[in-house]
């Protein structure tokens, strides 16, 4: 009886990979199979063990090693390539033993946002992410929470009108209505439940309250102003920033006033 290394980046371990790895355990000739990691990827291999190792608990006769410490044979490089499709947001594609944590954790969003916004709405997405991060902090709220629904609130921003409306015809038919520019407030959430696996609902309710201003808590005030007066946005906010570190329904006020008097002026033309 033999033992199997396969060595890949996993960064991280997907479900593609688990499954190729539990069929080389269905050979006669196989009694363990060892998951190597390889040390190049964007976490670090130590952390990058640590999820192969909580993929591999059901499993027996698989464990994880370091692929300095072993010697063995590179996985497809189709195999690989679900990593990146994992790494760019598809969280549910990854094995099932480490779903959970990527979607309760902050791990990979940055290169989700980077694989499928433009270079500018990931700017302003990242400038979004950290004044949500001051603000939560200064009004004592979950600051990483808000960090990640700054980041996380255009991720379908970039979906052509089709795009949208075929989604949400399917889980939000209300919304069709809606002028297309304001989809990407109603498809971003659902992208996130249905990929991503993230079912927290501050966050969700906050992505699809950001466009209309409909705000129903603390920290969906909180995306709406950063949204709207973030640093990348390129005129001057001060007087919006003070306020919001002051005041954060003072603030949720004005800068819903300052954007329905713009969207007037603008339809006045």
């Amino acid at each position: 009886m033999s033992t199997v290394v396969l060595c890949a980046p996993f960064d991280p371990i997907t479900e593609a990979e688990l499954q190729a790895a539990a069929a080389e355990l269905k050979r006669p000739d196989v009694s363990t199979v060892i998951l190597a990691v390889e040390d190049e990827g964007v976490l670090d291999a130590e952390t990058r063990l640590c999820f192969v190792k909580r993929a591999l608990r059901p499993y027996r006769r698989m464990h994880a090693a370091l692929a300095c410490d072993v010697s063995g044979v590179r996985l497809d490089d189709s195999l690989i390539d679900s990593e990146r499709i994992v790494r760019e947001g598809a969280f549910r594609k990854a094995a099932p033993g480490i779903r959970k944590t990527l979607a309760e954790g902050m791990r990979y969003l940055e290169t989700a946002v980077d694989a499928r916004c433009k270079p500018h709405r990931a700017s302003h997405s990242r400038s979004v992410a950290a004044l949500c991060r001051t603000l939560a902090q200064v009004h004592h709220l979950d600051s990483d929470k808000a960090w990640k629904m700054g980041m996380l609130h255009d991720l379908t921003k970039a979906w052509s009108e089709e795009e949208g409306r075929a989604l949400l015809e399917v889980y939000a038919p209300e919304a069709v209505s809606y002028a297309p520019p304001v989809y990407h407030s109603f498809t971003c959430p659902i992208f996130l439940r249905t990929v991503m696996g993230i079912e927290d609902r501050e966050i969700l309710d906050a992505i699809r309250q950001h466009t209309l201003g409909d705000c129903t808590g603390p920290l969906s005030k909180i995306l709406y102003i950063a949204d709207k007066i973030e640093p990348t946005r390129g005129y001057d906010v001060s007087k919006e920033t003070e306020l919001a570190m002051k005041d954060l329904d003072a603030a949720f006020a004005l800068v819903y006033r300052e954007a329905e008097e713009y969207r007037e002026r603008r339809m006045d033309g």
